[in-house]
């Protein structure tokens, strides 16, 4: 009786820590989270880029842009962005990527391009 009590007792924690480890690895994958947030903190520039291109609200994933602080430039992979008809920055396997390089105290954009898409 004293030696079953212990190992029930162990056995129901490992049973409830099991569940709660499976749903919080979901929940930080930052690949499946789309958010507005991931285009309000761009540059004023390309935002208005995107908002020119978008039909609907954008939306994105957080590999949506990068920034390259050694070339200051902002590489903004379409294929993460979400504002209407989905695969409308694709071609087959490729992508549209476009830069927007420092100018001053603004960005420009310098490069629109379609590439092997990352997913």
């Amino acid at each position: 009786m004293t030696i079953r009590t212990p190992v029930l007792a162990l056995g129901l924690v490992l049973l409830s820590v099991a569940p709660a480890l499976s749903k919080g690895g979901s929940v930080g994958n930052k690949h499946d989270l789309v958010d507005p947030h991931h285009i309000d903190s761009l540059p004023l520039e390309v935002r208005q880029y995107i908002a020119g291109i978008c039909k609907d609200t954008p939306v994105a994933q957080h590999d949506f842009a990068t920034y390259s602080p050694q070339e200051k430039r902002w590489r903004i992979n379409l294929e993460y962005l979400q504002c209407g008809v989905i695969g409308e920055f694709r071609r087959g396997n490729q992508c549209l990527d476009v830069d927007f390089v420092a100018d001053g105290a603004h960005f420009r954009l310098a490069r629109k391009t379609y590439a092997a898409c990352g997913f």
